[in-house]
């Protein structure tokens, strides 16, 4: 909570220097807040009698997630047309799980510039949390398949689970210093406004949308479009392709298997585009855009109308790699589904043969196939279900499709302008939607457990 406070620092500074009075106010408070109360946990808490074990971690986690969408909701209440603590919630929650779209009103739709600066922010905090957790919580748990989360970064430590987090966080805070500050030049280099090429390199490499009205505005120029494309494949790829390129090793990076399925399926969503009466432009630029979960438009989005509704959604539910801020179920899954339903037609001609098959130059076991299935399932089952609710709430056919499945992938695209005119009991369900969707789903079954909580 002291880096989320550090974090507010700059919007804060930002809106005092222009004049956002309101905006000063409810920053600096929100700062002291954080300090005091955080500061006061630190120095009472009495040192562990126990190492830290990964439940403990998982833990932190998911109360990080449910805390901090309250404790960052204060500058969307205070100097913008907002009177309701639930919006503000929700404003706040979009932007954490890069899920980036926008319930708030201001005035002729001109946005102070530090709640921009604010959005950004949080977008950066919430995709920098949902990699680390990834790549060590999820990891060390095992949660939808063993393999899935595992890198080169973490190893369960002897000592406490938290000691070995800290590394995980240097390489992704280094790795998206580089990849942002890289795209900003490019983009500023071509002749894009340097507020709006930092907004949008932020929006590609954390999958989300930094501009409240990012799934409206214009699309930029053909040259900043393409850099716009490439950033969103690295963002939706995450640390699948930092790593190999960390260590000078590009092939490794470009033959990724996430990467090339990745690839393989933008392809795929071209043709369904071309089949909707959208040129291969559009079809490339809708696909790049709707399967990394960003919804940042990189051609005209009123094309995007033509497409049909089961073909809209079905990328948002694939999703980018298992180890970057991309929302759904994520390109890993599947292949390792594909991989075990290819090692199954092989022995319908050799029953008697022993098989395996790898991800990642890593055997995996039948253990692996049924925690993605659970996870699978589990996500189906969680889908249908919010979308019920939605129903009950009071919402429409498609609304309910739209809402649900863009909650839960955490892509602003999918949700639209449907979370504008919600009611309360639904803004709650989409803030609840989005921060289940954000902690895959299966991390937050363990909270439900009394004896988890027991340690």
């Amino acid at each position: 909570m002291l880096i989320v406070a550090a974090a507010a620092v700059p919007s804060a500074v930002i809106a005092f220097f222009a004049g956002e009075h309101s905006q000063t106010f409810a920053f600096i408070a929100m700062i002291l807040a954080i300090i005091v109360v955080a500061s006061s946990v630190l120095l009472l808490t009495p040192k562990p009698t126990r190492k830290a074990m990964p439940s403990d971690a998982l833990g932190t986690v998911i109360l990080w997630w449910f805390i901090t969408p309250v404790v960052t909701a204060l500058p969307f209440i205070l100097g913008v047309d907002n009177d309701s603590i639930v919006r503000a919630l929700h404003e706040a929650t979009s932007c954490l799980t890069t899920t980036g779209q926008s319930v708030i009103d201001v005035e002729d739709d001109v946005w102070p510039i530090s709640l921009v600066v604010w959005r950004g922010m949080l977008h950066l905090l919430g995709g920098l949390a949902t990699i680390v957790t990834a790549a060590s919580v999820l990891a060390a748990l095992n949660l939808g398949g063993p393999g899935i989360h595992r890198t080169v970064l973490f190893t369960v430590p002897e000592t406490s689970f938290f000691d070995a987090v800290p590394r995980v966080a240097r390489v992704v805070c280094a790795m998206m210093s580089i990849s942002l500050l890289a795209l900003f030049a490019a983009l500023v280099l071509l002749g894009v406004a340097p507020e709006r090429a930092l907004g949008d390199a932020v929006s590609v490499l954390t999958t989300g949308l930094v501009d409240p009205a990012g799934t409206g505005r214009q699309p930029l120029d053909t040259g900043p479009s393409i850099v716009l494309g490439i950033g969103l494949i690295f963002g939706s790829m995450g640390l699948a392709i930092w790593l190999p390129l960390r260590d000078w090793k590009p092939l490794k990076a470009i033959t990724d298997p996430e990467l090339v399925l990745f690839l393989i399926l933008i392809g795929v969503f071209i043709v369904a585009a071309l089949f909707s009466n959208l040129n291969l432009t559009e079809g490339l630029s809708w696909a790049l855009s709707a399967l990394s979960t960003s919804g940042l438009a990189l051609s005209d989005p009123n094309d995007y109308q033509r497409i049909p509704l089961t073909v809209l959604v079905l990328p948002a539910l694939i999703g980018g790699s298992a180890l970057s801020a991309a929302g759904g179920v994520k390109i890993a899954r599947f292949i390792v589904l594909s991989r075990r339903a290819g090692q199954e037609f092989r022995q319908l001609g050799y029953r008697r043969s022993i098989l395996g098959f790898q991800f990642r130059d890593r055997e995996l076991d039948e253990r692996s196939v049924i925690g993605v299935w659970v996870y699978l399932i589990a996500y189906i089952f969680a889908v249908f279900a919010v979308m019920i609710a939605y129903s009950f709430l009071g919402e429409s056919f498609e609304p309910s499709i739209r809402l649900a499945i863009g909650s839960l992938t955490n892509s602003g695209a999918v949700v639209g302008d449907y979370a504008s005119n919600l009611n309360p009991a639904a803004d709650l369900l989409t803030i609840f939607a989005m921060i289940l969707g954000r902690l895959e789903i299966l991390a937050l079954f363990p909270a439900l457990s009394v004896s988890f909580w027991r340690g």
